[in-house]
């Protein structure tokens, strides 16, 4: 074991957004091309015989492929939003508000997310619209058991407050997630499990963002990023 392995992994962020936004870029054209063939198979089938589109075994097959791929398409428009470079320079929320809802959508989470929340001047603020959506997604991978995800926010581009809530079971983070959050975590004690809170918590410092967390009872975890 090398000495550096003990200490808090470190990462250049730009290199990281630049990975993202490269992966999410070469995936999405794939899984676009799945749906317009699944769209092209319906259109082909009822040309055929003017009746439902796809029946029996196929349509079953084509019902779990179209599933598939359309998760797989709302979770990249999240990635690229919350990881990537497209996220940092975004100057409104709405783009980032339905890909959130998009990437609880078929779960056992809800999203609490209303329009003009925050307000679209505080997202001249750089780097706020992926700090809110990786604080949502943060909130989502604590409710195992699903819940609501809550989203607040107060002041402007020069001084401001996120808020985001989560409710429901088990309404807090495992204290390996909170490490990563924190940036004290080691690069042996990161997992696929934790990367996520390590990421968003070291995004959020590159913008100068402050991170809290409070546990206010075991099924309500409340995460707060201040400027």
């Amino acid at each position: 074991m090398t000495e550096s392995s003990s200490l808090p992994v470190s990462v250049d962020i730009r290199v990281l957004e630049l990975l993202a936004s490269k992966l999410c870029h070469d995936l999405v054209s794939p899984v676009g091309a799945i749906r317009n063939g699944l769209e092209l198979i319906e259109e082909m089938q009822e040309d055929e015989d003017g009746g439902p589109a796809v029946g029996g075994f196929l349509g079953e097959a084509v019902k779990l492929i179209d599933h598939s791929s359309g998760q797989a398409d709302r979770r990249l428009r999240v990635f690229r939003l919350a990881y990537g470079v497209a996220g940092r320079d975004q100057k409104g929320f709405g783009d980032a508000r339905a890909a959130a809802a998009g990437y609880v959508e078929g779960g056992r989470t809800r999203l609490d997310w209303p329009e003009r929340v925050p307000h679209d001047m505080t997202a001249q603020r750089r780097g706020v619209v992926k700090l809110v959506l990786n604080l949502v997604m943060l909130a989502d991978e604590a409710l195992t058991h699903g819940g609501l995800v809550s989203v607040a926010a107060d002041g402007d581009e020069t001084a401001g407050r996120i808020t985001v809530t989560a409710a429901g079971r088990p309404g807090t983070l495992k204290p390996e997630t909170a490490a990563a959050l924190a940036g004290t975590a080691t690069a042996e004690a990161l997992s696929p499990r934790t990367i996520h809170a390590y990421l968003a918590g070291r995004l959020a410092e590159s913008d100068g963002f402050r991170i809290a967390v409070a546990t206010e009872s075991s099924e309500r975890l409340v995460l707060t990023a201040e400027w």
